[in-house]
């Protein structure tokens, strides 16, 4: 049996998802497409724009078999821990074969000599790196002067075109976390810029579908919106559109405010990705706190990016911590496999998974306390908090009733 793991955010599923899961079939005669998708929170630091089950449906709807869910301690991390925390959740099915990726370039090789540097951290690699940030160069700038001595034949345009993607960024992570046991298919990306925030062609990026719903003063052209996105994933988001079931970061303003002021006396250096120094910052500036979104282009600097501090931000709120992290690590990054969703003709697929997945899989939130440990118990803790919370924001903002973690039904196609 061929099985192709994707791992995603699909926030929301756009006509590039399409294209992606269509080349993967095509290009790989998979038999099963699993994808292993963020929950309600995402790894720029942000709120998902519609819930998980919606994304999860969207994605069955064209064309995945199986969608699981990426702990939200790792869907809320850094491009490393997040890539290996998909990787390490598909391989623990026990039945993925390959896992495809998108990237910006279409020279696998060339991400395979860098990721096995950047996994390896041979001695030239290690004192070049630490060398450079000792001289005061940023994590980013030190990496390329360690990647360019320790790949002297490498050129160096190459090496910017790797080190300055963010799909490629995220290839590389996800090749350094790849077992031996799974293949690597690489499908460049086709269409608009990661970073496009318009709308020109028929393979947007999903920051341009969100700029499309939120940056239009409530103006929004849904016939824009239906050509960038598959019929059925259009239906489902033009669905939560008029029930205003769409969240933005600033929906969370007022959380995270109170979670600031509730925390000062303490400090936030304890909270992951941050540091004393930010906790400062914090400090110094909470007296103009108003809005998430203005609060991060406060904090920003030049040795912190905008996608950094959101994350920090994003961390305090959900109560995630550096020694969460370490937990995490320890227990195994992935050790437990949630269901958000599959089709009805994927019971051979589910069935060998229970045969041969290496943790437990949970299809209702109920179940965990009887199948995980304590530790364990713990960390699915954190996801049954950071969905009750968007849950409680979904229904103030469409003023319904809120659902809850315990509740939701997995969706059966």
């Amino acid at each position: 049996m061929k099985v192709v793991g994707i791992v995603a955010e699909y926030n929301p599923f756009h006509n590039g998802h399409q294209y992606q899961i269509d080349k993967v079939r095509k290009k790989t005669g998979a038999d099963y497409v699993i994808v292993a998708m963020s929950g309600n929170f995402l790894q720029r630091g942000v709120p998902a724009l519609c819930d998980k089950f919606i994304r999860a449906e969207m994605a069955l709807k064209c064309g995945a078999d199986l969608v699981i869910e990426i702990p939200t301690l790792w869907a809320t991390a850094s491009a490393e821990y997040y890539a290996h925390a998909g990787v390490a959740l598909l391989a623990s099915t026990g039945v993925v074969t390959h896992l495809a990726f998108g990237a910006e370039t279409d020279d696998l090789d060339a991400l395979l000599q860098v990721s096995s540097i950047l996994k390896n951290e041979p001695d030239v690699y290690r004192a070049v790196l630490s060398n450079s940030i000792r001289t005061g160069n940023s994590f980013p700038v030190a990496r390329k002067n360690a990647l360019i001595t320790s790949l002297p034949l490498f050129p160096t345009e190459k090496l910017d075109e790797l080190l300055d993607n963010p799909n490629n960024i995220l290839a590389l992570e996800y090749l350094k976390a790849l077992p031996d046991s799974i293949e690597p298919i690489l499908i460049q990306r086709e269409g608009a810029g990661y970073h496009d925030t318009e709308i020109h062609t028929e393979l947007p990026s999903a920051s341009a579908i969100r700029e499309a719903i939120f940056g239009c003063n409530g103006d929004i052209d849904m016939d824009v919106l239906a050509n960038a996105m598959p019929k059925e994933s259009f239906v489902l988001l033009k669905n939560a559109l008029k029930c205003n079931q769409l969240l933005e970061t600033n929906d969370f303003s007022q959380s995270l405010g109170y979670c600031l002021l509730a925390q000062a006396g303490n400090g936030f250096a304890s909270f992951a990705d941050c540091n004393q120094d930010f906790s400062n910052k914090v400090k110094n500036n909470l007296n103009n706190y108003v809005l998430f979104e203005d609060f991060i282009g406060t904090l920003k600097t030049k040795d912190m990016t905008y996608t950094r501090v959101s994350r920090c931000l994003l961390h305090i709120l959900l109560g995630i911590k550096q020694s969460d992290y370490t937990i995490g690590r320890a227990i195994g990054f992935a050790p437990y496999l949630r269901i958000l969703g599959f089709k009805n003709n994927s019971s051979s697929l589910l069935s060998e998974m229970k045969r041969e997945s290496t943790v437990p899989i949970i299809s209702k939130a109920a179940d965990a306390s009887t199948l995980l440990d304590y530790e364990t118990n713990k960390f699915f803790d954190k996801d049954v908090f950071a969905s009750n919370l968007y849950y409680q924001h979904v229904a103030r903002k469409s003023g319904t009733k809120p659902k809850n973690e315990y509740t939701n039904q997995i969706v059966i196609l």
